[in-house]
């Protein structure tokens, strides 16, 4: 009796790593327009199905579903298993090729190859040979009674439960495995085919633009030719790591402030731990912003989902289901009692003093002042104190040395909204300095009056320049020599930049942070900008301006100091915290 093999594809609107990606085109076309259309080229497969949750936002596949004839069963949200088993039970399978929403470059003959081998061989699932290598991904053949043993035995494991397939290669005595013999065609390894972050679409794009090929035609073979022949499309997204087969880390709320009068200091910072946490350790974000809408564009341009509180201090426990991590990156916010009631496994907090670490699990801080000075009583709070925690926005420092100008070039940023109107102040005070230096000033997105403003500075000095509509400022960092700065975020970048840097505190705290900076070589403190008068400012410019041996020892101390890295090493470390967390609460059920 010939059996009858489905594929079912497993699908979401909410990934935790990209959210609503499986409908994101690619050459034109929906990420699961691809799938399907690849599998329907299969001589073995006689029913394409998708797989989704119950949940509401999953309405949108159902809709995909209906608009091209492929069925569409849903199930429990967090039981992908148990939406498996039903779908071979309504589709009647014998063999079900389980299939990923994020492998838009399927070979159909190899899934073939795959199947073939496993009816041969009478086995319950397939693997390629040992040692055998392939570049393919995202399909596991497995049969019937492999999966109705898996709901027997197993339904209550959660790598069952979420990958279900990846329980036979954790567990390989558990049912019979087939080894099919190896596939030269797409025999390579080491390049990275999945679809699950901005980067991988910019991938995928580049690849069919370089084919010359339309949607769902670029065969995978001649993917892997072409990257033989220019393997530097591979940089676009060599730097994305694959989900490991665990029970998953899954997901981080992350709270934090900005737009309007925050700034976007925070969010900048944000947004690089969670790229790190989604790009290098495979869990998802999705942000809680207090602030105003300005704020959540650079989110949402990240390809994260964002929602706008209404309050400092609104409810949290509506804005994700289920999340694994707490991340606080926030000036007002909720507080340590409203944090201690949220049942997430692990709450932390970044660079904050308020009564919020003791309800916490882990804080991050650079050493400034006010961190050693923190009283842990009563928490049990782990305190991460030290530079290399500096918690960047997203950048990467020049390997290359500065060249020298004899006119140098002085950078004015005072953050991405400017509450106190200290650029334009800036700009009178340095009006009064001889013209030979070059100053550009940075009009964030968050300024008032952006037009007026630059028109106003401009027409200050023939030397005065200004900085509009910028996505970021590493350009500005690796040409100017000075930079006079509002003390924050950018601080921490201008250290990693090597940039010699004159501080303005927009507050007490801020000039004591900035005192640390100062003791480690890397700038000056002018203290807070109510008490530093114009004078003083244009007086210390020219000073710095002037002192070339001064501004090498501090371009030596900021690169010394901060190496940009510390988005990537507090994402690793989280994933390590969370999954040692996640292994005791499973040891105590």
């Amino acid at each position: 009796m010939t059996p009858r093999i489905v594929a079912v594809i497993q699908a979401r609107m909410g990934s935790t790593r990209l959210p609503g990606k499986v409908l994101k085109p690619v050459a034109g076309k929906p990420l699961l327009w691809h799938i399907v259309h690849r599998l329907q080229k299969s001589r073995r497969i006689e029913a394409v199905a998708i797989a989704t949750s119950i949940n509401p936002l999953d309405d949108a596949i159902v809709d995909f579903g209906a608009a091209h004839g492929v069925p569409v069963i849903r199930g429990p949200e967090d039981d992908v298993l148990a939406r498996f088993a039903r779908a071979a039970e309504i589709l009647d399978a014998d063999i079900i090729v389980r299939v990923n929403s994020d492998a838009p470059f399927l070979d159909a003959d190899f899934i073939d190859h795959l199947v073939d081998a496993m009816i041969d061989q009478n086995g319950d699932y397939v693997l390629l040979e040992e040692n055998a290598e392939t570049a393919h991904c995202g399909v596991d053949p497995f049969t019937r009674r492999a999966l109705d043993k898996l709901m027997l035995v197993a339904s209550n494991d959660p790598v069952a439960r979420e990958h279900v397939t990846g329980y036979f290669k954790l567990h390989p005595d558990f049912v019979p495995i087939a080894r099919a013999k190896p596939y030269p065609r797409l025999a390579r390894s080491g390049t990275r085919l999945t679809v699950d972050t901005p980067d991988d679409f910019a991938f995928a794009e580049a690849v069919h633009a370089r084919l010359e090929a339309k949607a769902g035609e670029a065969s995978l073979a001649d993917l892997l030719l072409l990257l033989d022949r220019e393997p530097a499309l591979r940089s676009i997204n060599a730097h994305v790591r694959q989900k490991e087969i665990v029970a998953s880390g899954g997901l981080a709320l992350i709270r934090c402030d900005g737009g309007g009068h925050y700034g976007f200091g925070h969010v900048k910072r944000m947004i690089a731990l969670a790229r790190a946490l989604r790009d290098r350790e495979g869990i998802g974000s999705v942000f809680a912003l207090n602030g105003s809408g300005d704020g959540l564009a650079p989110i949402q341009q990240a390809g994260f989902a964002a929602h706008l509180l209404d309050s400092p201090t609104a409810d949290l426990s509506t804005i994700a289901h289920n999340p694994d991590l707490l991340l606080l990156d926030c000036r007002d916010g909720p507080s340590r009692v409203a944090i201690a009631a949220l049942e997430i496994p692990l709450k932390v907090l970044v660079d904050d003093g308020s009564e919020r670490r003791l309800a916490c699990d882990l804080a991050y801080y650079p050493p400034v002042p006010q961190a050693a000075q923190l009283d842990w009583t009563g928490s049990h709070c782990e305190a991460r104190i030290g530079w290399e925690w500096a918690l960047l926005g997203p950048m990467q420092a020049p390997a290359r040395p500065r060249s020298h100008s004899p006119c140098p070039t002085l950078l004015v940023t005072m953050g991405g909204s400017d509450p106190l109107n200290l650029t334009e102040r800036c700009a009178h005070a340095l009006k009064r300095l001889d013209p030979v230096f070059r100053a550009r000033f940075v009009i964030g997105p968050g300024f008032a009056n952006k037009e007026r403003l630059a028109r106003s500075i401009v027409r200050l000095s023939p030397n005065f320049e200004t900085v509009e509509g910028a996505d970021g400022l590493t350009t500005e960092y690796a040409t100017c020599d000075v930079a006079l700065a509002a003390f924050g975020v950018t601080a921490y970048e201008l250290g990693a930049f090597g940039v010699p840097a004159l501080y303005l505190g927009i507050s007490p705290d801020h000039s004591l942070s900035a005192s640390a900076f100062e003791h480690a070589g890397m700038g000056v403190s002018l203290g807070t900008a109510d008490d530093c008068d114009d004078k003083a400012i244009a007086q210390a410019v020219w000073t710095l301006l002037n002192d070339s041996a001064r501004r090498r020892d501090m371009r030596a101390a900021g690169l010394m100091t901060i190496d940009g890295l510390g988005a990537g090493r507090i994402a690793a470390d989280l994933a390590a915290a969370l999954t040692m967390r996640q292994a005791l609460i499973r040891a105590a059920i």
